[in-house]
């Protein structure tokens, strides 16, 4: 022990170097920090998007696409009256009203199925409704309907057209020593399988096309109910979000699994692309989306607004469309495949208004069929069907003519009725041009606020905000600003939804900026039912020419456009999504469910082509 110790030179710093490492562990040396950089997050390729993107595209090597592309990919286009599925494979969508009748206790109180909403002198037992108790004064029905006479009877001496001034009284006169006809069932093709009583078998509800063959939903301890109006819920039917979208899950699940042959084991095999409007609600897009991905159970879901679609429909990358539906009509501008948010108008009135109004103009002149009724299906149908075909736009089409009708109520015969009428034909859908025979406030009040669905981040995308279009609507409205004057409080969106239509296209425009004006009055497209009416291009192009030509300088054409002959107007947004949903770019556009958990409408900022709208109150 001492000999070793003697060894042992003095000092720790004389100590011979340990043969072993204390750790096997490599620490490597600190990095030089004067050039570092890093590419973590800085490409479009290294985002949760991108990553989600190829996963879903990874297939064995070798593998070839045995089906035609969008054939896995259903097109679902919703509105207030008809709702429009489809593959995007198929040439036309299946078309079903967008109505369901359930079983109801037999105290509850169903709402009317239309709306009395026009300043007309209609008696009480056609309104049938207790939401709405004052009639609107005769005075001042008998002064707006003067108004768009005059109108009328302007652009027909414009047009060189005689006008009648007993026209109206003539078909009075004819009207009233009317008989009806009855016709045999069995010589009646069209004759209606009515649905009376309360069946033991009855189901719990009826859907689409069954509903209307209902003879009296009350009797028959049902309630018919339209699940949506306008953009939202309808909640005049629902007295909570979960029992709306309960009853939506079911339709959408019958139409998918009986109009298309889809077993609802294999929705998890399909995708779902959305049609939302312009103006969208983004709690009713919310809750949409959540009961695709989650309840119905779709592969993924894309989000496309109606407006581009149909300007792709159209076969146009750039136009003003105008979408005219059932009870709302959309204004708004596509430039190059982008709608723009701050062109968007949403107007208050639509098809039914049309409806009523030649309903009330008809019963002036001794309307032959004296019980109709609107809030009964039946009825609706038959002056749904005279709109059709007795309607225009045309001033040259104005003429004293007769008309057959057939009315088919239960339990009666199918009976045959003449009528004659005037000048009615034109001045009903003139109520787009001249709407203030529209009770708005009325209508306001029969539409209940919508129930609080809880603050939901759109990412930005202001889809409730005022538009700049809808703010130019109404500057008129706001007085200058000076000493001891306050700006007043309005409504924005309210009383920009009461502008005749021709002056909202021209704001919509406008709002595009000064420099675009031109570019979008010279391509205006109109599509929805109402486009239908004979003569609706030209009415709708002579009235913007008049306001465009003196305020747009150096403007050298204005052309108001409606879809090609063969395309139904009707469909050309469903249409218009269907191609959408076979491009390649698409890819980068779908919603998973992953995504949608984590990320809620906040998907839409990077996930959709909605354009962020400009901020100005």
């Amino acid at each position: 022990m001492t000999s070793a110790n003697a060894d042992i030179p003095n000092g720790p710093e004389t100590l011979p170097e340990a043969p072993l490492r204390q750790s096997l562990l490599h620490i490597p040396p600190a990095a030089p920090f004067k050039n570092a950089a890093s590419n973590y997050l800085k490409h479009d390729h290294q985002t949760i998007w991108s990553r989600n993107v190829r996963n879903l595209l990874k297939e064995p090597p070798g593998l070839v696409e045995a089906t035609p592309r969008g054939s896995d990919i259903i097109v679902i286009h919703p509105g207030s009256r008809w709702i429009r599925v489809g593959r995007a494979t198929d040439a036309f969508p299946v078309s079903v009203p967008h109505v369901l009748a359930r079983k109801v206790t037999s105290n509850h109180k169903a709402p009317p199925q239309l709306i009395r909403v026009l300043k007309t002198n209609a008696d009480e037992d056609a309104m049938d409704t207790d939401e709405i108790q004052e009639i609107a004064n005769p005075a001042e029905v008998t002064e707006c309907i003067t108004t768009i006479r005059a109108a009328l009877r302007s652009r027909m001496d414009f047009y060189r057209i005689p006008y009648e001034e007993d026209g109206s009284k003539e078909a009075t006169i004819f009207n009233e020593g009317i008989n009806t006809e009855e016709i045999d069932g069995a010589q009646d093709v069209y004759k209606v399988d009515w649905v009376t009583g309360q069946p033991e078998d009855a189901p719990d509800l009826d859907l689409d096309a069954k509903v209307f063959r209902l003879a009296d939903p009350a009797a028959s301890g049902y309630e018919v109910r339209w699940p949506m109006y306008n953009n939202h819920f309808n909640t005049r039917y629902y007295t909570s979000r979960q029992e709306a979208l309960s009853d939506i899950e079911i339709m959408w699940k019958s139409i998918i699994t009986q109009e298309l042959g889809i077993p609802r084991a294999q929705f998890k095999n399909y995708s779902a692309v959305l049609v939302i409007p312009d103006y969208f609600d983004k709690q009713t897009v919310s809750h949409l989306v959540d009961m695709l991905l989650t309840q119905l159970d779709f592969k993924r879901v894309c989000i496309q607004q109606e407006g581009l679609a149909a300007c792709v429909g159209s076969g146009l990358t750039t136009a003003c469309i105008v979408d005219i539906g059932a009870v709302k009509t959309s204004v708004s501008c596509v430039e190059d495949g982008i709608l723009l948010s701050d062109t968007r108008m949403l107007l208050d009135y639509g098809g039914d208004d049309i409806t009523e109004f030649l309903h009330d103009l008809l019963k002036e002149i001794k309307f032959p069929y004296k019980n109709i009724k609107l809030n009964r299906l039946y009825d609706l149908h038959v002056m749904d069907d005279l709109k059709a075909r007795l309607c225009t736009l045309s001033e040259a089409d104005v003429a004293s003519r007769a008309y057959d009708f057939f009315v088919r109520a239960p339990g009666k015969a199918t009976e045959k009725y003449l009528l004659k009428a005037y000048d009615e034909t034109i001045v009903a859908p003139m109520c787009i041009f001249e709407p203030k025979i529209i009770d708005f406030d009325s209508k306001k009040k029969v539409n209940p606020k919508r129930w609080d669905l809880g603050n939901i981040d759109d990412g930005d995308l202001g889809s409730e905000n005022p538009t700049p279009a809808m703010i130019i609507s109404t500057q008129h409205l706001l007085q200058p600003m000076g000493e001891g004057r306050t700006r007043p409080n309005i409504d924005v969106k309210f009383e920009a939804g009461k502008l005749p239509l021709d002056v909202a296209i021209f704001n919509s425009v406008r709002a595009a900026g000064n420099e675009k004006i031109k570019k979008f009055l010279q391509t205006v497209v109109v599509v929805g039912g109402t486009s239908l009416i004979p003569g609706a291009v030209h009415a709708l192009e002579s009235r913007l020419q008049a306001i465009a030509f003196p305020l747009v300088p150096n403007i050298e054409r204005l052309q108001v456009l409606t879809t090609h002959p063969d395309v139904d107007p009707r469909v050309v947004t469903w249409k218009g999504v269907s191609i959408i949903s076979k491009l390649e770019s698409l890819s980068d556009l779908w919603i998973t469910r992953s995504e949608w958990d984590i990320l809620g409408m906040r998907c839409l900022r990077e996930r959709s082509m909605i354009d962020r709208p400009t901020v100005l109150m």
